[in-house]
């Protein structure tokens, strides 16, 4: 028996609807969230200022892109610029504060501390959470090298994933219900 027209587009109907939402849902899952190890892994070295390092005082737009700014023992101020490190001389702007960590090891960032080396003899971090979630994590080592974890996260990060999740569990509904089609008109 047949199916009538009406009872196929409903079929159509609820098989795409269905197979769209299991798509968005399987983009929120696979989005990359906090406990990503990808997430874990951000650490880079920013390298040695010229002086040892022993003070993390703010941050600072440097070249299109954010600075850390570290204090020497000597009291000189160096910023990490993507070109390298530079004597920080700008009176005219003071940097933006960080907060401090507490502990050694951080604790409240320990997961993201699993792969920088130890020990640490400051650290401070940036969190920013608009449109955009901002992660900066400065740190300097006891030789002097100063560390940077960072993690951006984006609502366009989330919307990757939701529409991409969509379009393929939307062309797998309408390739099911093609199918469904097609079967019935060979009954």
């Amino acid at each position: 028996m047949r199916l009538s027209v009406w009872i196929k587009i409903a079929i159509t109907l609820i098989i795409v609807v269905s197979t769209s939402a299991f798509g968005v849902w399987i983009g929120t899952a696979i989005t990359p969230d906090s406990n990503t190890e990808a997430r874990k892994i951000n650490w880079t070295s920013l390298g040695t200022p010229p002086e040892l390092a022993v003070k993390i005082t703010g941050e600072f737009l440097c070249e299109q892109s954010y600075g850390v700014i570290v204090e020497s023992a000597s009291g000189t101020g160096y910023i990490a610029c993507p070109s390298g490190w530079h004597v920080w001389d700008n009176p005219h702007s003071a940097p933006m504060n960080l907060d401090a960590c507490r502990g050694n090891p951080p604790t409240q960032y320990s997961p993201k501390f699993e792969n920088l080396p130890y020990p640490v003899t400051d650290c401070a971090f940036r969190f920013q959470n608009e449109w955009t979630i901002v992660e900066n994590v400065y740190t300097i080592l006891d030789d002097g090298s100063v560390w940077q974890w960072k993690f951006t996260y984006g609502i366009g990060n989330v919307l990757i994933y939701w529409v991409g999740g969509l379009f393929l569990g939307l062309v797998t509904g309408i390739i099911i219900s093609i199918a469904v089609w097609w079967l019935d008109r060979w009954r």
